[in-house]
């Protein structure tokens, strides 16, 4: 008999082949015990040889769904925050989601017994509030219980019920009447915690620097609390080392502005950032040293209108950002970061605060002032052609009072007196104020770009349909080379093809910040400004936080963007300047009309 290895024709090889699973890229398999693949997790499946070579043979799954970070969900960072992601975009049902949640740890309010908190029904059953992660706490709520549902609930007692992230937009109410029933909890098995701005070494640290500089009583102990509350309501959390920081910048800060109030002479450290300091401008353009928030929250407690306090903060900061990535310089300000911000000047001082009409006062936009704090502030540096996009923002922000008077219209009309744009300009920058105006809006979570998008597609206003039908097919195209499908959006050197770019990169890469300005700037005529019209694009959304640290941290300017970003913020607001008499009596100093 002739072997396989003789040459005889009339011998069969056979070859051997597979399915290779091709998974959604939020999927990890095994992550949860006892948890199978879900059929929603797949995206496809790839035929491979028996040296598991792809044979070319694709078999796409049409039952795949995208993970809920690609649908615009937040980042989870806890078991029990990636079960319900995974719950909202249907890769499990309810009986799973509460068979995995039984074991998962959930953060349980406590209160003034040390029990955790619970409430009733209108139906007499009972509820225990309960949070995935400490991030979703709200603001308020400062000690909490670390425990699994297994060893929380009380069948018996009919306490079967959870409320995760009550208060949220995204949270559930889920019932273990049946998973518990006949389980035994394990007592003692949980740890009761306290917020950081709370916790014992905080409050002795802030208790000691309140006497150290003479601050009387609780006063660095109650600005704290507050301050991790504010951020708490956009969003974030304080950690224990920023308390600290803030602690110790706020007593110095406070105590200064008693000795110079009493004519004193006041002393600041050499190296403002090491001790939570920044810079921010008087109205002559000198340094005035402050506490650094860290683009968490406004440091006047003024409350958010239409437009989110850190979104704002957001947005300029990542501008600049993306400019200088694109740069490859982070200690330049860059030329059009230096135009964003002389724009944002002229609408503080020429526009007013309240506009009845929605019309332009005479003489808008005033002349520059050369003497102004700002333009003291930015000193010398890099000079650029004027280009309209980089009045983007300063227009949109005029719309942050909620008027019927300062919508779209409005933003447009302050556009064009900034820039004399036209055309296919002004068609590039109402598409950019479009996005900007949804993504700033106060509220969690923000808007997905892709949902605005979709707001757009089905508005049947040309040509920005039309443009958002294009930007989120080629989003479709999720495994497609970037690169390969910016090229697609027209000549890289017309202003629509530069805001098309932008918007492109935020919709497609909004989960990962730094991958979205880099892909803004491939294959365009200005690369700077296509990155730095995406990083304001992805900064409003994520804020300061959400932003590249490493970036961020290297942004010389920051504070100076910082400052002018909360000056606006104010100004378009119905609750900073509009209802702030003293705000009132002192910005024709800092913003004077001529």
């Amino acid at each position: 008999m002739a072997s396989a290895l003789s040459g005889d024709p009339a011998v069969t090889v056979q070859h051997f082949t597979d399915w290779k699973t091709v998974l959604d890229p939020e999927f990890r398999r095994n992550e949860f015990p006892g948890l199978a693949t879900p059929e929603p997790a797949i995206v496809r499946w790839i035929e491979v040889d028996e040296r598991e070579q792809p044979t070319g043979n694709v078999r796409e799954n049409p039952a795949h769904r995208p993970g809920p970070e690609w649908f615009g969900g937040p980042k989870a960072t806890t078991p029990a925050a990636k079960l319900m992601g995974m719950r909202r975009v249907g890769w499990i049902d309810d009986a799973t989601l509460r068979r995995q949640l039984l074991d998962c740890e959930v953060l349980v309010p406590l209160g003034g017994d040390g029990e955790p908190v619970r409430s009733r029904t209108r139906d007499d059953r009972v509820v225990i509030p309960a949070y995935s992660a400490t991030v979703t706490i709200p603001a308020g709520i400062h000690r909490w219980r670390r425990i699994r549902p297994r060893d929380l609930l009380r069948p018996g007692s009919g306490e079967t019920r959870l409320d995760l992230d009550p208060g949220h937009a995204l949270s559930m109410a889920v019932d273990f009447a049946e998973e518990i029933s006949g389980i035994e909890p394990e007592p003692g098995r949980y740890a009761d915690e306290v917020a950081p701005e709370v916790s014992p070494h905080v409050t002795e640290l802030a208790t000691r620097l309140g006497a150290e500089y003479e601050l009387g009583g609780e006063l660095v102990v109650k600005r704290l609390t507050a301050v991790a509350g504010w951020a708490r309501k956009n969003g974030y959390e304080l950690s224990a080392d920023e308390c600290e920081r803030y602690a110790r910048a706020y007593a110095r800060w406070v105590r200064n502005l008693r000795l110079r109030h009493d004519g004193r002479p006041v002393e600041w450290p050499a190296d403002l950032a090491g001790n939570g300091l920044v810079n921010h401008y008087d109205d002559s353009g000198r340094p005035a040293p402050r506490p650094w928030t860290m683009g968490k929250f406004q440091d006047t407690g003024t409350p958010s209108g239409l437009f989110a306090w850190h979104r704002v903060v957001g947005a300029y900061v990542g501008f600049a950002v993306g400019e200088c990535l694109a740069l490859g310089n982070g200690d330049v300000l860059g030329p059009m970061t230096r135009q964003m911000l002389r724009h944002t000047e002229t609408v503080l001082r020429g526009l007013p605060f309240m506009n009845a009409t929605g019309d332009l006062p005479p003489g808008f936009p005033p002349a520059p002032k050369p003497d102004s704090w700002l333009a003291v502030a930015l000193g010398a540096g890099p000079e650029a052609p004027p280009n309209p996009l980089t009045a983007v923002l300063a227009a949109t922000m005029t719309a942050g009072l909620e008027l019927e008077s300062t919508g779209l219209p409005y933003q447009l009309t302050v556009a064009r007196a900034l820039t004399g744009a036209d055309g296919e300009t002004a068609t590039a920058i109402e598409l950019l104020v479009r996005i900007l105006r949804k993504v700033l809006v106060n509220g969690e979570p923000p808007w997905p770009f892709h949902a605005v998008l979709g707001e757009l597609r089905k508005s049947g206003q040309a040509p920005f349909d039309e443009i958002a039908a294009i930007v989120l097919a080629l989003r479709d195209g999720r495994d497609i080379p970037d690169a390969e499908q910016i090229e697609t959006l027209g000549d890289p050197a017309s202003p629509l093809a530069v805001a098309g770019r932008a918007v492109f990169a935020a919709a497609k890469r909004h989960h990962d910040p730094f991958a979205a300005i880099q892909v803004a700037g491939l294959q365009s005529a200005d690369p700077p400004l296509t990155a730095a019209l995406t990083g304001a694009l992805i900064g409003a959304r994520v804020g300061v936080p959400g932003l590249p640290a490493d970036l961020v941290g290297a942004l010389t300017v920051l504070v100076l963007l910082d400052n002018l970003a909360n000056d606006v913020y104010l100004y378009f607001n119905l609750y900073g300047v509009a209802r702030s008499r003293s705000l009132q009596e002192t910005w024709p100093q800092r913003y004077p009309k001529d």
